[in-house]
């Protein structure tokens, strides 16, 4: 007998083209105001602005964050974190490459327990529950958007973690 079974996995994930156009919708049910976290490059994009419009005509208050980096350093998250404390968002949606979903993360999981990440390194250190998070990837590869893990750059370790 095979046994076949998966732990921690979100409980949606949409898939297939054009789904971006169903954001506001799911967005909608976890509240009205949204961290979006992406990267410079993505946010210049026509399709960018669109997504935003897209959920502020669905009457959610959104709040931008454009500079996630490769390789996620890991004191970017903090200043992320800082300047949406104010913004108290109910949601966090992170739209781009792996760097922009695992920035997402980072920043729903302090946002949600607080700390510094190095907490949080490890298995199982998330004591609770987190705001919710919605991953909408643009890139192919990395798997971020239905992984529970996020991958950060630690310079007092001078490798990923």
């Amino acid at each position: 007998m095979t046994l076949f079974a998966a732990l921690r996995l979100p409980r949606e994930i949409l898939f297939g083209k054009g789904q971006r156009h169903v954001l506001p919708t799911v967005a909608a049910r976890f509240g009205r105001r949204a961290l979006v976290c992406t990267d410079e490059r993505f946010a210049g994009t026509p399709v960018f602005t669109d997504i935003i419009k897209s959920l502020q005509s669905a009457s959610i208050e959104v709040l931008v964050h454009d500079r996630v980096l490769p390789d996620v350093p890991r004191d970017t998250v903090g200043i992320c974190v800082k300047d949406a404390k104010g913004f108290r968002p109910d949601m966090v949606i992170g739209i781009g490459g792996g760097s922009c979903l695992d920035f997402a993360k980072c920043t729903t999981l302090l946002l949600s327990h607080g700390g510094k990440l190095q907490d949080y390194y490890g298995e199982f250190k998330v004591p609770g529950p987190t705001l919710p998070l919605i991953a909408v990837p643009t890139t192919a590869g990395t798997g971020s958007e239905v992984t529970p893990v996020a991958v950060i750059s630690d310079p007092d370790r001078t490798l990923k973690v």
